[in-house]
């Protein structure tokens, strides 16, 4: 009776470990399949025109300039549509069509 009542109690003991780990994990696997949460501030009316998305955008633009991200704009600027991301003191410029960074500028 004794053994069948230790079983008991670690099988117990076990499940009340494994279960919130379960559960833990399974959250992980579906926040991992989910896109990034925008950045965009103003420009979302114009993202139909960008050939690019917003996470290629910071991608480029993190190769330009290093610090934290901030703000993200899709604007016109030089007759072309871009991406103008804050990377720490940084305003750079990512051309919406091909990806390329046209300019970097210090943040105003």
């Amino acid at each position: 009776m004794r053994r069948t009542v230790a079983t008991i109690a670690v099988a117990a003991a076990a499940l009340a470990v494994a279960v919130p780990a379960l559960a833990a994990n399974r959250g992980a696997h579906a926040r991992a399949g989910r896109a990034p949460a925008s950045r965009l501030d103003d420009g979302k009316r114009l993202l139909p025109k960008a050939k690019i998305t917003e996470q290629q955008a910071i991608a480029a633009a993190r190769t330009a300039a290093s610090g934290g991200l901030n703000e993200v704009d899709l604007e016109y600027a030089g007759g072309r549509l871009v991406f103008n991301v804050d990377v720490g003191p940084k305003d750079v410029k990512v051309d919406a069509a091909t990806g390329d960074v046209v300019a970097v500028d210090q943040d105003d």
